[in-house]
This record gives C-alpha cells, sequence and structure tokens, in this order.
C-alpha cells in the first residue's frame, strides 16, 4: 500500500512540475533561469523514483 501513495505522490509531483515548465515557457518568455532549473531539477529527481515504483508495482501485480 506504501508504494501506491509514492507512486501517486511522484505522479502529481510530475504532472505540477510539467504543466509549471509548459507555462513558464508558455506565458513567462523571460522565466527566470532558476525558476526553470528548480522544475528542472524536480524532474529529474521525481522521474526515477517514478519509474522505480511503477516496476515494482507492475512485479507484484504479476505475480
Amino acid at each position: 500500500m506504501k508504494e501506491k501513495h509514492i507512486w501517486a505522490a511522484c505522479l502529481t509531483v510530475l504532472a505540477a512540475a510539467a504543466v509549471l515548465m509548459g507555462l513558464t515557457r508558455l506565458l513567462w518568455a523571460g522565466a527566470p533561469d532558476a525558476v526553470v532549473r528548480t522544475l528542472g531539477v524536480v524532474l529529474l529527481i521525481t522521474l526515477p523514483v517514478f519509474v522505480f515504483t511503477t516496476v515494482r508495482l507492475a512485479m507484484k501485480r504479476q505475480s
């Protein structure tokens, strides 16, 4: 059950960061570099955790 919570949290963070990244690039042409880099780091940290929990949940389902 704990993995499902981690998976859901990662999915939420990934979605929020992707939407914010898209909006800053689309609406805010002169977005500060720190904002873009911070969102990128958040995406890079969260993505491997999301993939790992997805694989673990898939392995549990198969067995």
